[in-house]
């Protein structure tokens, strides 16, 4: 189970059974501005930075730690 947390509100973005799948859904409910506005950074997008969080435990490397 992964979750895309706000790195300051710890508000849950979305949640998902795998990182892929948790990307998909990213993309769809916040899909990235048209190219024409100069590249947003993803802060513009979700008003805040966005971790990862691995709920099981599985996979170490996006645990921080």
């Amino acid at each position: 189970m992964y979750k895309a947390v706000g790195w300051h509100s710890k508000n849950e973005y979305v949640i998902g059974s795998t990182l892929a799948d948790v990307m998909r859904k990213l993309q769809k409910e916040y899909p990235a501005p048209r190219r024409t506005s100069r590249g947003l950074s993803t802060q513009q997008i979700y008003s805040e930075p966005l971790r990862i969080i691995d709920e099981s435990g599985k996979d170490k490397q996006y645990l921080g730690s």
